[in-house]
């Protein structure tokens, strides 16, 4: 078994998890932002359909003042009804509290529409208020978990990283300035298994020799097409899980 060979594979499965690690460790602020938002959606709900409530009970309100201001001038009306002397005046003056009457009784049709709309209002509001209370409080929870999920996964990347650099150290100067290239150029995989005389990364086949040479594992070879170091995991030193990379 080649050491560095074997140093190269344990640098390849590092940096699998550790991009691994970082998705998980992103994709819980994206499911925060989305919870959050989906929250938002509902609170909006409950917060416009109480504006809507608290409308009505002002307008309610207004409207019960308007008619008490309505029978006040009503009264006035009765008062100057009994002081006018003519006959022209005392009907002009029937005409105008038959008007008031009119307005006192469309306020008060008014009055009882918004009553009823108040009081299917309110049922509304209380039913959203209830659910808004309960989604918070499962945003609430999901949230701490979701941000603890994030904690222990940062603890894992540096635990990783402390890892991954130990590797690093074992391998010589000018094939890790290899390897990082690879890195860089193959989308984050500079090494891969073969089988069957295939390339298991750029899935194109090695020639017959080199496949034979790499099962005889005197020396590290690169893919003729992809570039990338190959190795047989049909030599088990080869073989590494995340187990043994956690022993390093």
């Amino acid at each position: 078994m080649l050491d560095q060979l074997k140093c190269l594979i344990e640098y390849q499965k590092i940096e699998d998890k550790k991009n691994e690690l970082i998705r998980s460790y992103e994709e819980g602020p994206r499911r925060i932002a989305e919870m959050e938002k989906e929250f938002e959606y509902f609170e909006g709900q409950y917060l416009s359909k109480k504006e809507e409530y608290d409308d009505a009970k002002k307008a309610h309100r207004a409207t019960e003042q308007q008619t008490e201001d309505l029978k006040s001038r009503l009264s006035r009306q009765k008062t100057r009804l009994a002081e006018v002397k003519t006959n022209k005046e005392y009907q002009a003056m029937l005409k105008e509290m038959e008007e008031t009457k009119k307005e006192v009784a469309g306020n008060e049709d008014s009055t009882l529409e918004l009553m009823e709309r108040i009081e299917r209002l309110s049922g509304e509001v209380a039913e959203l208020e209830k659910d808004v209370a309960e989604r918070r409080k499962i945003l609430e929870a999901d949230r701490a978990v979701l941000r603890r999920e994030g904690e222990g996964l940062k603890g894992r990347l540096d635990r990783l990283e402390g890892i991954r650099q130990l590797v690093r150290d074992r391998v010589t100067p000018e094939l890790l300035k290899k390897t990082e290239f690879l890195f860089l150029k193959q989308a984050g995989i500079a090494v891969s298994a073969v089988e069957n005389g295939i390339c298991r990364v750029c899935h194109m086949s090695i020639p017959p020799q080199k496949f034979i040479e790499l099962q005889r594992d005197e020396d590290i070879m690169q893919c003729p097409h992809c570039h990338r170091f190959l190795y047989w995991p049909g030599h088990e030193g080869y073989c590494v899980t995340e187990a043994d990379i956690d022993s390093i």
